[in-house]
């Protein structure tokens, strides 16, 4: 996957909305590598893209992920037709495209930025199982015989396709429970977030409601709290950084609640087995 090929003013412009974003968010290594955007090399440009990676898992930045998506997904979509010229039914790349950024939207914590090209061998593997997933369903939605015995086969009766239109019953099921825990992680999520932005600060609170919720320029949200605008910078920044520090230490007591029950249920299920095979235990 290779950085997508951006017209000089395209390229321009991305440079510098993301050297923007690098100043706002206190991401360093985002506004050095805007300065060097246009002569970077591919190493540089994984290196970017496993930056801005980072920075979406660690803030859930909306801005953060339209960055990355502007920034790899003609890359993505080249690697999808690479690996679609091996399937002999017939996908649409348009749709395994938009469930590979899916994908990535949805599991950031799986990400592990432990090298510079992380996120282009993470991306490599969604990839490949989204191509595969979307290349079997197309498979069972290819056409059926409607013959039962071996000597209609033999005498080769004409097949007729399937009608798609017709709900398949397992993949109704499969949508359901996907949606059901997509709305459970997202009531979870936002359960979080509300406690913890109960924790910040009266000025921060006012502070985080006029950017994010209000919408308003760090401007016109500076004149209304009467601060500088490099203070309210700092002040969002700082209060984003404390809701993710609580959020991650709750997510991370309840992980761990969830191994020690883990832990307790095979226990006893050890316990169980290790009674039944005690002799002389049926007598008792």
């Amino acid at each position: 996957m290779t950085f997508a090929s951006l017209k000089q003013e395209q390229l321009d412009s991305f440079a510098e909305r993301l050297r923007e974003f690098g100043q706002r968010s206190g991401e360093e290594e985002l506004t050095q590598a805007a300065d060097r955007l246009s002569d970077a090399t591919v190493k540089e440009r994984d290196q970017l893209s496993t930056a801005l990676m980072r920075v979406y898992r660690d803030s859930a930045s909306n801005e953060a992920f339209g960055l990355l998506y502007e920034l790899n997904n003609e890359g993505v979509m080249r690697l999808i037709f690479h690996h679609l010229r091996r399937s002999f039914y017939a996908v649409d790349a348009a749709d395994v495209l938009q469930e590979v950024f899916f994908n990535i939207y949805r599991y950031p914590f799986k990400f592990k930025p432990d090298r510079p090209g992380a996120f282009r061998n993470w991306t490599h593997s969604i990839i490949r199982n989204t191509v595969l997933k979307h290349s079997r369903k197309a498979q069972r939605n290819h056409a059926l015989s409607l013959s039962v015995t071996d000597r209609e086969m033999d005498e080769n009766v004409p097949r007729e396709l399937e009608d798609v239109s017709i709900a398949n019953p397992l993949d109704a099921t499969a949508d359901r429970e996907a949606h059901d825990d997509l709305v459970g992680a997202w009531s979870l999520y936002l359960h979080f977030y509300l406690h913890a932005y109960r924790c910040l600060t009266p000025r921060e609170k006012r502070a985080l409601y006029l950017v994010e919720a209000d919408g308003l320029p760090y401007k016109e949200a500076a004149a209304e709290l009467d601060v500088r605008v490099e203070n309210l910078k700092m002040m969002i920044f700082r209060a984003r950084r404390k809701i993710f520090t609580i959020m991650k230490r709750q997510f991370s007591a309840g992980q761990n609640a969830l191994d020690r029950q883990a832990v307790n249920r095979a226990a006893k299920r050890g316990a169980v087995c290790h009674e039944s095979l005690t002799p002389g235990s049926e007598q008792k």
